[in-house]
């Protein structure tokens, strides 16, 4: 079947199984057989495109084809379509004139005049009619009657297609009078028995002609195509014809406008598609075609008609409310419409239930109370065609509905409640609800989606509103900034504030956006900024302020000065008494987190307090913003306890879930760390790179940025490369921050000790160190209360008389650096001649160390150094775990170290076979591993298991695992059996002693 026809009609995308029925019953017809077919969906589905194809296909048959039509202008023509459809028989002259028709002539003659004039045989002419003329005779019989009526259109049919067979199409029948239907049924019960096929089209909506169709599908006598919506490929093939490309040439964002504004339907995909081009939205070029970014697309005018007509035609309360619900927007709540026209809950469901009917709108299956339209250019025509008065009205009388049914408009009903106020002209009501529910979802947690509102309630506010009610608004602005991580956009509203003029707007509401915006600016690692804000805060509060007040800016400046601890930690002790007792439970949870960060260098167990303190007050006053801030903060204080991340993975879910980005990526920060730390350098580069390809890369600060790249380079150190570390370093904005010094202590010493270099990575924890003192690192892995204790232990050469070495600082309890801390005692007790209690040590710091692995090799090839000097522990044993796990991870530097180490101590040391060849082919198809075939070839020197571990470098019971399975694989009986096999196998293959190819 031909797919091109009439440029006004849409392709035929996506109805190849509609074509298919459609052949086979044109090529049924041919061998006598009939059938009927029902054709339905909404208006613009692509029915006259399928009927097109079909009268086509009948004509290439040689077939003939009648057409007739339903019409909204002339329902009262009865039996119109009919009419239409046979009229065609008689316009080429070629009228059949079966003697089957003989009866049935009169009854024809209601259909076609031709057929109500007859001429009589061999009877006399009347008085003064001439010859040859015919008189209208009325023949005895029930012609009236809608059998009769029915047999003979299906005798006309057959004699119309004799030899050939006939296509009767009635389009839209969904305006055909009841006799039409009286036919049409007769027709489908009766047609099979002739070579016509009865093709019919119909609207989906509930009436006669749905009925009627149901009820023939049912009863078998006909075939019920009901068209569905065209999926996106669909679409996306319909607009590549129309545009004249392939379908993969049609962007992504191109085919998603088109399908979801359309629904799927063809003629509205096409119509919109016209219309973007039409309008410049959509543009094509050499480089094919795109959606111009901010243009705004109309609804196309035919579009726009043929959704008034299906709306008109339910009546015009049903209009009515539909408009109501437009003004809503695409989606929409039942219960608000019946409150705002006062129906009965019957009257406002028979409306939806006509309007779904009519394809206008669908039922919401997640909400049992909301409605949609079926795309959004339905609701954008009917609300177009209102004026703004009558929209504005409407969406008053929406709103004040709202607030009847819900008060206080909890919940999702107070942005809804906004929406509609902006919608009426009521700015200021607006705006005040905007903030209303932006303060609220802040406080719920949910920071994207209240920086949405409060902006909203801000661009809406005006000079001509009242300072403190614009003052209110900026303060939660600044605040979902903030916490969304949206840092400079904040900072950027400082200019806001000389626009507050009036009394009350100065003094304590100036004040917290002081606070706010020093908080901002401690954010963006400006600290000179941010006290000079708070310096701006304590004069707009003057010498007499109340603790009330000044308590946040004593936070603040706490943060601000956290380089000097001292004076830190007295603002945080001050800022936690007056917020506390002040009854000010926001400001007490900031002024606990300041004082717990404080507290984790000198007292984790303090810091735990504090956060504990935090989570508590957070709990008590329903404060789930700052609950998950406590969590964040609880979460990291394990992880570097005790290495457990599990509490970190959920508070990040969390996070994710309620939309509080900045909680998110603090998270995957010490979640990134975490990998790297694991010598999981895979995973840390996926977590830190998705900032960089995904839409929460535009919502970091500049410490957030700056924690990511300090990722990457500590990363990077970790595998021995130093370009990404030297780079971070070298970049000014870098310098003089806690992530400077964390990549100085935690990347760069651990990198100078996998080049072997460990006077290099003496003098890096010295300058971390002294870092460290100018910008305190995030985390107190900076090396000083870890790494450094080791490395000074492992230098200081002075006699055994010394004592154990000075005790570490609150930051040596953390895992990360307990494990260097015992290491470093183990180094001083075996120097001191105290073997066992060196070693225990070491089994403590290798348990700390399970979760690092290589950092707990790196230990480990330090230790046994000095073990080996000292004699005690198993310097051997720890010798050859590091050097299997550095030479597997391309360290060259530490494993060559660990080999000379232990030719130093008298051992085997380890030989890495890279060129001994691949298995050989008889010994591959046997299924020999190449672990298996270095086994294999020092059989033949019979050795036992313990002396082919000890080649090998792996344990006996592995040996044995590897024998027994060369056994079963080479299909020997024994022991022996392999043995003698591998000698004959050497002389095949030319080995030498002990498995060494010959030369």
């Amino acid at each position: 079947m031909a797919t091109t026809g009439k440029n006004d009609l849409s392709i035929c995308v996506g109805r190849e199984g509609e074509l298919g029925v459609l052949e086979e019953a044109l090529g049924r017809a041919l061998q006598g057989h009939g059938s009927t077919v029902l054709l339905t969906g909404e208006d613009g589905a692509g029915k006259s495109r399928l009927v097109w194809e079909a009268m086509e296909a009948a004509r290439i048959r040689d077939m003939r084809v009648l057409l007739g039509r339903g019409s909204a202008i002339s329902p009262a023509v009865p039996l119109r379509a009919l009419r239409e459809a046979l009229a065609c028989l008689l316009r080429d002259g070629a009228a059949p004139d079966s003697p089957a028709l003989g009866p049935y002539r009169a009854a024809l003659g209601r259909l076609v005049p031709e057929y109500a004039y007859v001429r009589p045989a061999k009877r006399k002419r009347p008085l003064g009619m001439g010859e040859g003329e015919a008189s209208a005779v009325c023949l005895p019989g029930p012609q009236d009657s809608p059998v009769v009526l029915a047999e003979s259109v299906l005798r006309l049919l057959a004699a119309a297609g004799k030899g050939a067979g006939t296509l009767l199409v009635l389009e839209d029948l969904h305006y055909a009078d009841p006799p039409t239907l009286a036919v049409v049924e007769y027709l489908a019960d009766n047609i099979a028995a002739q070579g016509t096929v009865l093709l019919v089209t119909f609207r989906s909506d509930p009436g006669a002609p749905w009925d009627l169709a149901r009820d023939l599908a049912q009863r078998h006598t006909a075939t019920l195509l009901t068209l569905r919506g065209l999926s996106r490929n669909e679409v996306a093939r319909l607009a590549a014809y129309r545009l004249g490309v392939g379908s993969d040439e049609v962007p992504h964002d191109v085919v998603g406008r088109l399908h979801g504004d359309s629904g799927g339907n063809p003629f509205v995909a096409e119509e919109l598609l016209r219309t973007l081009l039409a309008t410049g939205g959509l543009v094509t070029g050499p480089r094919g075609c795109r959606l111009v970014a901010g243009a705004r697309c109309p609804v196309p005018l035919a579009v726009e008609h043929s959704i008034a007509r299906r709306a008109a035609r339910l009546g015009p309360e049903a209009h009515r409310l539909l408009s109501a619900a437009a003004v809503i927007g695409e989606r929409f709540p039942a219960s608000v419409l019946r409150q705002a026209w006062g129906l009965s809950e019957a009257q406002l469901f028979a409306r939806l239930r006509a309007a779904g009917a009519a394809g206008l709108i669908v039922a919401d299956r997640h909400a049992c109370d909301w409605y949609g339209f079926r795309n959004a250019l339905t609701a954008a025509a009917l609300s177009g065609q209102l004026t703004p008065a009558d929209r504005a009205a409407l969406a008053r009388r929406t709103a004040e509905a709202v607030a009847e049914l819900y008060p206080g408009l909890p919940g999702r009903w107070c942005p809804f409640a906004a929406e509609l106020r902006l919608s009426a002209g009521d700015r200021p009501g607006a705006a005040s609800l905007f903030a209303t529910a932006g303060r609220r979802a802040l406080s719920q947690g949910h920071v994207v989606l209240s920086v949405g509102l409060l902006e909203r309630a801000w661009e809406l506010l005006g000079a001509a509103d009242e300072p403190r009610v614009r003052s209110d608004v900026l303060d939660e602005l600044l605040a979902a900034l903030a916490e969304s991580g949206q840092t400079a956009r904040g900072l950027r509203l400082a200019c806001a504030l000389d626009e507050l003029d009036g009394p009350e707007a100065r003094g304590v509401p100036a004040a917290r956006l002081h606070a706010r915006l020093a908080g901002l600016a401690h954010a963006e690692g400006r600290t000179v900024a941010g006290l000079a804000q708070v310096e701006s805060g304590r004069r707009a509060l003057g010498p007499q302020a109340q603790d009330r007040h000044t308590a946040a800016l004593d936070a603040v400046e706490a943060q601000l000065v956290g380089h000097a601890p001292l004076r830190a930690g007295r603002l945080a002790e001050l800022a936690t008494d007056k917020a506390e007792r002040t009854r000010q439970p926001v400001v007490a949870c900031r002024a606990w987190r300041i004082r717990g960060q404080l507290c984790l260098r000198q007292d984790p167990r303090e810091a735990l307090r504090c956060f504990t303190r935090m989570h508590v007050l957070a709990q008590s006053h329903e404060l789930p913003l700052w609950r998950m801030h406590a969590t964040l903060q609880l979460a990291g204080l394990y992880w570097l306890m005790d290495g457990d991340r599990d509490a970190l993975r959920r508070v990040r879910r969390q996070a994710r879930y309620v939309g509080a980005p900045g909680v998110g990526t603090s998270a995957d920060l010490m979640l990134a760390l975490d990998h790297v730390l694991r010598g999981a350098y895979a995973d840390a580069g996926r977590l830190t790179d998705a900032y960089r390809t995904s839409a929460e890369g535009a919502g970091l600060t500049r410490g957030d940025a700056r924690g990511l790249a300090a990722v990457r380079a500590i990363c990077a150190a970790h595998q021995g490369v130093r370009g990404p570390l030297e780079e971070f370093l070298d970049t000014s904005p870098n310098m003089g921050t806690g992530w400077a010094s964390l990549a100085h202590g935690l990347g760069g010493a651990v990198c100078a000790l996998l080049e072997e270099d460990r006077e290099l990575a003496r003098l890096v924890l010295e300058r971390a160190k002294a870092e460290d003192a100018i910008g305190p690192a995030p985390f107190p892995l900076t090396g000083q209360d870890g790494l450094a204790l080791l490395l000074e232990a492992l230098a200081d050469g002075t006699g055994p008389d010394l004592p154990d070495g000075p005790e570490p600082g609150g930051a040596g309890l953390l895992r990360w650096n307990r494990q260097f801390v015992l290491l470093a005692r183990a180094v001083r007790l075996g120097r001191r001649g105290r073997g066992e209690e060196a070693a225990d040590a070491v089994a403590a710091a290798g348990v700390l160390a399970q979760p690092y692995p290589p950092a707990a090799h790196l230990g480990l090839r330090l230790v046994a150094e000095a073990a080996l000097a000292d004699g005690w522990g198993e310097p051997v044993h720890w010798l050859r775990g590091a050097e299997q796990y550095f030479h597997a991870a391309g360290a060259g530097a530490v494993a060559v170290a660990c080999r000379g180490l232990l030719r130093r101590a008298g051992a085997v040391v380890p030989h890495h076979r890279t060129a001994d060849g691949p298995v050989p082919q008889p010994l591959r198809l046997l299924g020999v591993t190449p672990r298996e075939y270095e086994v294999l070839r020092l059989l033949a020197d019979r050795l036992d298991n313990r002396a082919l571990a000890e080649r090998l470098f792996i344990s006996p019971r592995t040996v044995e695992k590897h024998v027994a399975s060369l056994i079963s694989k080479t299909d020997q009986p024994n022991r022996a059996a392999i043995n003698a096999y591998a000698a004959r196998i050497r002389l095949v293959e030319g080995w030498g002693s002990s498995g060494q190819a010959m030369r």
